[in-house]
C-alpha cells in the first residue's frame, strides 16, 4: 500500500516526514521540468517518421523516477535517524556503566571499618559522627558523583550525614527493604523524605557486623541532574538541534537536554516509547523520535530507563554533512557506491536501472543516427537534431539522477564517518571513566581503618582479615584480576585472589612501589605505565596505587607511610569489551562488515583492538597526531588503508571530572574507529575522457568541406571509430553464445545471431593490444567489411560527428606498425585550440580479414 506525494507515490511510513525533506522537493520539480522535455520530445519524434520511438523511454523514465524519489526519502529518513538513535544510544549505555560502578561502591563503603564501628556504639558522641561525616567528605572529594552519604541505623534514625538535613530519622520504605534484602543492594528512584522532596536516584545497602547481622543502612544519593548533563554536553555539538533524554518505562522524563522542550518530569505516551510512531506531537511541535534500551554493562541493565532522542521535524533534514561531505571527492565515491553493505540495494537498482535506460536510449539514437549518415531525405537534418536533442534530453535525466544518487550516497557516506568518529568518542569516554573509578577505588580502599592497623602493627591475624576484606572488595569490582597490599618496604602482605597467595611475603620490585610509598596525601595516587607486568601474567596492564598511611595522617598534611594499596586493572577483556561495545553496527545491531576499534598509546602502540591482526603492543596501523586531536578535537575523516578507503574516526582522552584534569595524571590515549568503505581504484586511468569526442562532436563544418561520418565508440580510456557508412547497427551482447573452437589468439569472442544469422564477434580489445574493456553493459558494434558482416565488443558508444577528410592522417605518417588495423587518427581540440586527445579510425576490411580460416559459424536457431 502506498501514499501520494505531490502526484508520487510513496511508502506510507514517509506521510507526513517527506514535507520537511526540503531536497526531495528540490529534486522532485527538476524531474517535472525534465518530463515536460520528454513530452514535447515524444510529440516530435511522432511527427518524424525518421525519429527513434520515444514513449518507451519516456514511461521508463517517468516510472523510474517515482522509485527513485521514494527511495531518497526513505535513504533520507533512515540516515537521520540512524544518527538520531547513536547519540541516544551513546546517552543511555554512558549513563547505566556509570551506575554500574554505583552498585559496588554502596556494597565497599557499607563494609568499611570506621562505618561498622561507628553503628555497633550504642550512643555515639558528636566527636564520632563528625569523624564519620569527614570520612563521607573524603570519600566524595574522590567520588565527586555524590551529592550526599547518609547512614541510618536499624530503628531509622540518621546517625549521620554529609549535607544538612531537617530529617533526624529515615521513615522512607528503602530502608526496611535494604535491611530485609537478599539482594546486594536497593536502587530507587523517587522523592525519598530524608533526602529531597525532588525526586532523587540513590543506592541503600545494609551495614553488618562481623557476624553478617544488620547494623543498619548507608545510603548514596547520586548527582544525576549533573551526570545527565555532562553527558549531553559532550554528546551534543553547540549547533545541533537533537535534544537527548531519558524517561521510565512509564513515560516520565528523568532527564532532558533542553529543559524547555524536554523538561525532567514530563509525562509522554508510553507509545511514544515503543517506537510504533516515528513523529513525536510534544507542545505543539512535531519532533522525529527514537528510544533506546540499554544494552546493560556486565549482566547489570540499570533502573530499566529508556534513552531518547528528539529531533523538531522542521529542522531534522536541513542540518547538512558540511565539512565531512565535503571531503568525499567523485573518485572515492564511485569507488564506494557498489558497496551494497553500506547502501540500499534498492536504490543501487534504481541507479542501475537508470544506467541501463539511458545505456538503450543511446544505442537507439546511436543507430538512429547511422540510419541518417549520407542520407539526403529533406527531413535528414531535422530528424539528426531531434536524435541529438533526445540523446541529450537522457543525459541531463541521467545526470539528474547520478547527481541525487550521488549526493544521498555522498551523505551516508559523511553519516559514516560521523557515526565512526561518534563511536570512538563514546569508546574514549568510557575509558575515562572507568579509569576514573580506578584511581578513586585505590585511593579510597588505602583509607581502610583495618589496612592502616596491620600495617601499622603487623600479625598475621591481621593479614588474613586484611586479604578478607581484599576479597570481599574484588568481588564487588570485577574489573580486577588482583588487589594487593604490601607493607614500606614493598612486601606483599594480602591479596585477594587465592590463586595468587604464592605473592605473600614477595618484596614487589616495579618502579610505581617506591613512587606510591613515597605519596604523602590521601588526594594522590600513583599509575603504572601500561607495559607486560608479572602481576599479571606478563601481558600488559595498568597498576593503580595509593598509599596507606598511619591512622591519623593524610588529610592535609603528609603523614607517616606504612604501605600501600595496588589494584590490577584486568584491562585486556575490560578495554576489550569496551571496544566491541563501540563497534559501528547497522540498524539489526550487527558491526558493519570489517569495522575494527582500537585504543593506540601517545607512542603510537595499541592497547587494545578488536581485531586480531593488530597486537597489543604493535604499532597503530592507522597513525594519528595526539596533538592535533587535542587542538582541533575528535577527526573523522578517510584514509587509505590496505588498499581500502576506509573512514577513520578518532577521539582522544580528555579525563572525566577530576581524572587527568585536575589530578595531576596525564597519559595520551586515542581511540580509533574504522569502517572499510570500498577498494582503492587502480583503473583510474582506464575509464574514456569524454573530451576529445565533445570537441569534435560540438564542429559544425562549413559548406563545401569534403567530410564523412564516423561512427565512434570506446574500450577503455581508448576512443575509436569506423566509417558510419560500414555500420549496420550496435546491438546489445546479451545472447552472445561462443564458438565451438576458439581461435588460438582468443580473438574470437563467440557468434550473435542478427536478423536471423549469425555473426562472429570480434574482441576489439585483444585485437589492438589493449587491456580488456572494464565496462559491466559492454555493447556489440555490426559491421559490414569485405563482403561479410562482424561485430566489434565495445564498452561504450561515442558520438557520430562529422570528420573533414583532411583531418585524417594515415598511420603510416605517424608509427611504423602497419599491422595495426587503422585507417588513421584524426587529432581533436578543445574550444581554445589545445590538444584534447585523439579519435583512431579502424579498418573494417582489415579486421574482417582476422576471420578468414575461422571455423563455420554454428547453427544458431532464429528463435534464439
Amino acid at each position: 500500500m502506498q501514499t501520494l506525494h505531490k502526484g508520487i507515490a510513496i511508502d506510507p511510513s514517509l506521510a507526513g516526514i517527506i514535507r520537511h525533506m526540503h531536497a526531495i522537493d528540490d529534486y522532485r520539480q527538476v524531474f517535472d521540468r525534465l518530463q515536460a522535455s520528454w513530452d514535447t520530445l515524444t510529440l516530435l519524434g511522432q511527427l518524424s517518421g525518421n525519429a527513434t520511438e520515444m514513449s518507451g523511454t519516456r514511461s521508463a523514465f517517468e516510472e523510474l523516477t517515482a522509485s527513485l524519489l521514494n527511495h531518497l526519502a526513505i535513504e533520507t529518513r533512515d540516515k537521520v535517524v540512524s544518527d538520531l538513535r547513536t547519540k541516544a544510544q551513546n546517552a543511555i549505555d554512558v549513563l547505566v556503566r556509570n551506575l554500574f560502578e554505583r552498585t559496588a561502591d554502596i556494597g565497599f563503603l557499607a563494609a568499611d571499618t570506621d562505618i561498622r564501628e561507628m553503628l555497633e556504639e550504642t550512643t555515639p558522641t558528636p566527636a564520632a559522627r563528625e569523624a564519620i561525616e569527614a570520612r563521607f567528605r573524603d570519600y566524595v572529594a574522590k567520588y565527586s558523583v555524590y551529592s550526599d552519604i547518609v547512614l541510618v541505623d536499624r530503628e531509622g534514625a540518621v546517625r549521620a550525614r554529609l549535607q544538612a538535613h531537617p530529617a533526624e530519622t529515615a521513615r522512607h520504605a528503602i530502608i526496611d527493604e535494604a535491611l530485609s534484602s537478599s539482594g546486594a543492594y536497593v536502587e530507587h528512584y523517587g522523592v525519598v523524605d530524608f533526602v529531597s522532596e525532588a525526586q532523587s536516584l540513590v543506592y541503600a545497602w545494609r551495614v553488618e557486623d562481623r557476624a553478617k547481622r544488620p547494623l543498619g543502612v548507608l545510603v548514596l544519593v547520586f548527582r544525576l541532574a549533573d551526570e545527565m548533563a555532562g553527558i549531553f554536553r559532550k554528546l551534543l555539538p553547540e549547533d545541533d538541534w537533537t535534544i537527548l533524554g531519558c524517561a521510565t518505562p512509564q513515560g516520565e522524563v528523568i532527564a532532558g537536554s533542553c529543559a524547555i522542550q524536554l523538561p525532567a518530569g514530563l509525562a509522554l505516551s508510553p507509545a511514544a516509547l515503543q517506537g510504533r510512531d516515528p513523529v513525536l506531537k510534544l507542545g505543539g511541535r512535531q519532533y522525529l523520535t527514537v528510544a533506546c534500551r540499554s544494552s546493560g554493562y556486565q549482566g547489570y541493565m540499570g533502573p530499566g530507563w529508556i534513552g531518547l532522542g528528539l529531533l523538531p521535524l522542521e529542522a531534522a533534514f536541513a542540518q547538512g554533512d558540511g565539512a565531512l561531505s565535503a571531503r568525499i571527492d567523485a573518485g572515492l565515491l564511485a569507488a564506494v557506491t557498489g558497496r551494497s553493505g553500506l547502501f540500499s540495494e534498492d536504490l543501487l537498482t534504481v541507479s542501475r536501472q537508470a544506467a541501463m535506460i539511458q545505456r538503450d536510449l543511446n544505442r537507439s539514437v546511436w543507430n538512429g543516427s547511422i540510419r541518417q549518415a549520407g542520407s539526403t531525405a529533406a527531413n535528414a537534418a531535422f530528424s539528426k537534431i531531434l536524435l541529438w536533442e533526445i540523446s541529450n534530453a537522457g543525459r541531463r535525466t541521467q545526470a539528474v539522477f547520478d547527481a541525487s544518487i550521488g549526493d544521498l550516497h555522498r551523505t551516508v557516506v559523511a553519516a559514516i564517518m560521523e557515526k565512526c568518529r561518534s563511536r570512538a568518542a563514546f569508546a574514549i569516554d568510557v575509558m575515562d571513566r572507568n579509569l576514573y573509578e580506578r584511581a578513586n577505588d585505590c585511593r579510597w580502599w588505602a583509607l581502610n581503618a583495618t589496612f592502616a592497623r596491620v600495617l601499622s602493627e603487623p600479625t598475621p591475624e591481621g593479614a588474613r582479615h586484611c586479604g578478607e576484606i581484599l576479597a570481599t572488595i574484588n568481588s564487588l569490582y570485577t574489573v580486577y584480576s588482583n588487589l594487593i597490599l604490601f607493607d614500606a618496604k614493598g612486601v606483599v602482605v594480602a591479596i585477594s585472589q587465592p590463586g595468587e597467595a604464592h605473592l605473600v611475603g614477595e618484596t614487589l620490585a616495579a618502579e610505581w612501589v617506591q613512587r606510591t610509598l613515597a605519596l604523602r596525601l590521601d588526594q594522590h595516587y600513583a599509575v603504572s605505565g601500561f607495559e607486560p607486568s608479572p602481576l599479571y601474567a606478563q601481558a600488559s596492564t595498568l597498576i593503580y596505587t595509593a598509599a596507606v598511611q598511619a591512622p591519623g595522617g593524610g588529610k592535609t598534611v603528609g603523614g607517616k607511610t606504612v604501605g600501600g594499596i595496588a589494584i590490577v586493572f584486568d584491562s585486556t577483556p575490560q578495554f576489550g569489551a569496551i571496544l566491541q561495545d563501540s563497534l559501528p553496527a547497522d540498524e539489526a545491531g550487527a558491526a558493519l562488515p570489517g569495522a575494527f576499534t582500537l585504543l593506540v598509546a601517545g607512542d603510537g602502540s595499541i592497547i587494545s583492538s578488536t581485531d586480531p591482526r593488530f597486537a597489543v603492543g604493535a604499532p597503530s596501523p592507522i597513525v594519528i597526531d595526539p596533538q592535533g586531536l587535542a587542538n582541533e578535537g575528535d577527526l573523522a575523516g578517510i584514509r587509505t588503508f590496505e588498499g581500502k578507503h576506509v573512514a577513520v574516526g578518532a577521539a582522544l582522552s580528555k579525563g572525566y571530572r577530576e581524572y587527568k584534569t585536575s589530578d595531576g595524571h596525564h597519559a595520551d590515549v586515542v581511540a580509533l574507529c574504522v569502517v572499510p568503505l570500498g577498494d582503492v581504484a587502480t583503473d583510474a586511468g582506464a575509464r574514456p575522457s569524454s573530451a576529445a569526442a565533445n570537441a569534435i562532436a560540438a564542429r559544425r563544418l562549413p559548406e563545401g568541406v569534403e567530410a564523412f561520418e564516423a561512427a565512434t565508440f570506446h574500450i577503455g580510456r581508448h576512443w575509436l571509430g569506423v566509417k558510419a557508412r560500414d555500420v549496420v547497427e550496435a546491438v546489445d551482447l546479451a545472447g552472445l553464445k561462443p564458438s565451438a573452437k576458439q581461435a588460438g589468439d582468443g580473438l574470437l569472442a563467440g557468434y550473435k545471431l542478427h536478423q536471423g544469422d549469425p555473426v562472429p564477434v570480434l574482441r576489439l580489445a585483444r585485437l589492438l593490444g589493449i587491456p580488456d574493456g572494464l565496462a559491466e553493459d559492454q555493447q556489440i558494434v555490426i559491421v559490414r567489411a569485405a563482403g561479410r558482416t562482424l561485430g566489434l565488443v565495445v564498452d561504450s558508444l561515442g558520438p557520430i560527428p562529422e570528420i573533414p577528410l583532411a583531418e585524417l592522417q594515415p598511420l603510416r605518417d605517424l608509427t611504423a606498425k602497419l599491422e595495426v588495423p587503422a585507417l588513421g587518427v584524426v587529432a581533436a581540440r578543445d574550444a581554445q585550440g589545445a590538444p584534447a586527445g585523439m579519435l583512431m579510425l579502424l579498418d573494417v576490411d582489415r579486421l574482417g580479414a582476422r576471420l578468414d580460416g575461422e571455423p563455420a559459424p554454428p547453427q544458431l536457431r532464429a528463435a534464439e
